[in-house]
């Protein structure tokens, strides 16, 4: 049997379409990276931010990015795409993403109860005893909102010194009963998900600082992975800086001016962008069932809203037009950052939106404005990958 043989005409076809193809996309890429960086400019600018950024994951690749303002006001020192950003309660995901692997492990079960965690400590409420992770993390356990004033102020060392600190405000905390039902009432609770960290620690003996570095940020290699502001190491500006209003002036924070790393679990991650959207890429895989974190179930059950919409650290918005079907998203912010993260699987797209500015009106606006007009424009099906 002979083999087929291609005449040099169809070959020079094959070539010139192939060419021709690669090069409208390029060119809308191009156009793409255009327009985000003219949009994170103009609404940098309409808002009055000192600095605003954004990114766009698509089909696994990054196609576009933009930065626009100064990484710290006044300064003349350009964002640039690879600072790091504080993403505040975007934080959550991370922790709820943590424990699921510990359930995958064997390590907990996400019915194990806080009396199944503490089973010696005297002063619990017999009303916490059967609040559970599921709960928990979805802000359903009747924890309250926030911590006392004064356990902002407590800056523990990372280590056993923080975990120490940590075990104790939760402690305080239920020595009281819920303040809501378990189980009936959506609270949005940075206690609730502290709650649920300190249970990982109790479980694992490791801090949660460890366990998110060990269970996120090593396998899914986010090199930029770390807990309270950017640091400037060096003094010279090498990464942004928070800001916040003062007597309606706009003041440049510290490298150390954060909430107090008590409620790491509930939102004190820094990062890039770029590992940023390395970590929704693996939730956008796990929705599909071909994450490495986790298997297909547990991504269904940390994207399955309880109350109000929210999930297991995410929020799920009924289908949108603009994103071809729901969108999974948080935002965070600790006063002085603002970031925002939505997943799209209908368009198999994520965009980070993050900003160096508390101006948390002014950049959730921006942020939200950014996402849909880039999805908008990603509806056209050219705009494709090698990753499909």
């Amino acid at each position: 049997m002979k083999s087929a043989v291609l005449s040099p005409l169809f070959l020079f076809l094959l070539i010139f379409y192939s060419y021709q193809a690669i090069a409208q996309e390029t060119s809308q890429i191009e156009t793409l990276d255009k327009a985000l960086n003219q949009m994170v400019s103009e609404h940098m600018d309409k808002a009055g931010l000192v600095g605003l950024g954004s990114m766009i994951l698509r089909n696994g690749e990054i196609i576009a990015s933009a930065v626009s303002g100064d990484r710290k006001k006044g300064s003349g020192v350009s964002l640039t795409d690879k600072d790091q950003w504080h993403i505040g309660s975007i934080t959550k995901s991370f922790t709820a993403t943590m424990i699921a692997r510990l359930v995958e492990k064997g390590n907990i079960k996400w019915n194990s109860s806080i009396k199944d965690i503490f089973p010696e400590v005297q002063e619990l409420n017999g009303a916490w005893h059967k609040v559970t992770f599921e709960q928990l993390l979805t802000h359903t356990s009747g924890a309250p909102s926030n911590f006392s004033f004064f356990t902002n102020f407590k800056k523990p060392a990372e280590g056993s010194e923080r975990m120490a600190a940590r075990e104790s405000a939760v402690l305080s905390v239920l020595k009281n009963a819920p303040e809501t039902t378990p189980g009936s009432t959506f609270t949005y609770s940075n206690v609730g998900f502290t709650i649920a960290g300190v249970m990982a620690e109790r479980i694992t003996g490791l801090p949660w600082e460890t366990l998110i570095r060990q269970e996120i940020f090593i396998p899914l290699q986010i090199d930029s992975g770390g807990f309270g502001p950017p640091q400037d190491i060096k003094g010279n500006l090498e990464q942004p800086r928070g800001h916040s209003k003062f007597l309606g002036f706009t003041i440049a924070a510290g490298t150390e001016d954060d909430n107090t790393p008590i409620l790491g679990p509930a939102g004190t991650i820094h990062l890039t962008m770029t590992d940023l959207l390395s970590y929704a890429k693996e939730h956008l895989q796990g929705a599909k069932g071909q994450g490495t974190l986790l298997n297909k179930n547990t991504y269904q059950r940390l994207h399955n809203p309880a109350l109000n919409g929210y999930a297991y650290g995410w929020l799920v918005s009924p289908p949108q037009e603009w994103a071809k079907g729901p969108v999974i998203w948080h935002n965070g912010s600790n006063t002085m950052w603002y970031a925002l993260l939505a997943i799209m699987p209908g368009l198999n797209t994520a965009i980070a939106v993050t900003s160096n500015d508390g101006n948390i009106g002014g950049a959730e606006s921006s942020a939200w404005e950014i996402i849909k007009q880039s999805s908008l424009m990603l509806h056209n099906d050219n705009y494709k990958s090698s990753e499909q």
